[in-house]
């Protein structure tokens, strides 16, 4: 910028020496033209004065001015981010007789809303490389079923089977076994894997070779549903798999049936099933000493049975309807009966029939 004020301060300079040599030498106040030998005269009077006082070199160095290089592309920071900064400009005094005048720079009267649009396309995003994926490690193969003594096997590849065979062997309707053992085993038949299937309907699994945790012995039932500890005659015996009381009957197996009722039905189940001795903690073993019970409270025979012998059935396995205890067995029989297949009339038969199963 010094350099700009500089040119201004000499060309006002110069313009003064001009109007003051115009108005000395002017022949005219106010004109133009110039007293030329007026002019001549005073030069060589001056150049007569001063030739011999002053040395022509050291007026040299007088009159000698520095010279300034003026920067170049000094940038001014603009106020419109915007915009490119712009070179500071060389301003001369416009002249006709000087033809490099540069203009005063333009700039714009408010500030851009919006960036100009790029010129250039925006580079493509490179596609991600496609890794493929890690294949996962295969699960450890189990063997499908738990090992089993062949030999104490008992017949029956699935639970509706063993069900269907009991019901045949001791004319009892399948629904009604069914029914009765949905509610004792507390969803044993409905949760049982085939694992473990073949397993629990062995004889004598509890002493297996194969059984080597106690969980498997509790949920097999093999254990006094009242004390909840596992009996002596088993591998695991004395252990506890649930808590419980020394009062009440002693009931075992996936149909809860008692002590007594082992001792009064289990050698007639045998004989039905041809071996020489039947327990309860077995699953087909259960399911035919519990028909042989049904069949006996009732005496319906093998033909159809009608809705008084269906509720009549779960009544005495119960040895009561629920409706004082307010467990309500009857009611919860049939509701399930239905879901098995049931046809007999078993809701009508429960209103007539009320908590006594011996009517």
């Amino acid at each position: 910028m010094w350099v700009i004020r500089l040119k201004i301060l000499i060309s006002i300079f110069i313009a003064f020496l001009i109007s003051a040599f115009v108005a000395k030498y002017s022949q005219t106040p106010g004109s133009p033209n110039i007293n030329t030998n007026k002019i001549v005269t005073d030069a060589k009077n001056i150049t007569i004065s001063f030739a011999d006082k002053i040395n022509p070199a050291k007026l040299i160095s007088i009159i000698s001015f520095p010279v300034f290089v003026a920067p170049t592309n000094t940038l001014v920071p603009s106020k419109y981010p915007t915009q490119k900064p712009i070179s500071t400009p060389i301003i001369h005094q416009p002249s006709v007789t000087d033809p490099t005048s540069t203009p005063y720079p333009s700039f714009p009267t408010s500030k851009p809303t919006s960036r100009p649009n790029q010129t250039t396309s925006p580079t493509t995003k490179p596609s991600p490389t496609t890794i493929p994926p890690t294949p996962k490690p295969l699960p450890t193969v189990v063997s499908e079923i738990f090992p089993v003594d062949q030999a104490l096997k008992r017949p029956g590849a699935s639970v509706d089977e063993v069900f269907k065979i009991g019901a045949d062997k001791t004319c009892v309707p399948k629904e009604v076994i069914r029914t009765i053992a949905s509610i004792e085993s507390g969803g044993f038949f409905n949760t049982v894997s085939t694992r473990y299937f073949f397993f629990y309907n062995s004889y004598n699994w509890w002493n297996s070779e194969f059984l080597t945790e106690q969980k498997r012995t509790c949920s097999g039932y093999d254990y006094d549903s009242n004390t909840g500890l596992v009996p002596s005659d088993s591998k695991f015996a004395g252990t506890r798999c649930r808590n419980g009381s020394n009062s009440g009957l002693t009931t075992m197996g996936p149909m809860q049936v008692s002590t007594y009722e082992q001792s009064q039905y289990g050698k007639d189940a045998a004989r039905k099933l041809g071996v020489s001795a039947a327990d309860r903690r077995v699953i087909l073993d259960a399911i035919i000493i519990a028909g042989l019970i049904i069949q006996d409270n009732v005496k319906a025979g093998c033909g159809t049975w009608s809705g008084k012998d269906v509720i009549k059935a779960a009544c005495a396995y119960y040895g009561s309807c629920g409706i004082r205890d307010g467990t309500y067995y009857c009611a919860t029989f049939c509701r399930n009966y239905k879901s098995f297949g049931g046809k007999a009339d078993c809701e009508g038969a429960l209103n007539s029939m009320g908590d006594n199963c011996w009517q």
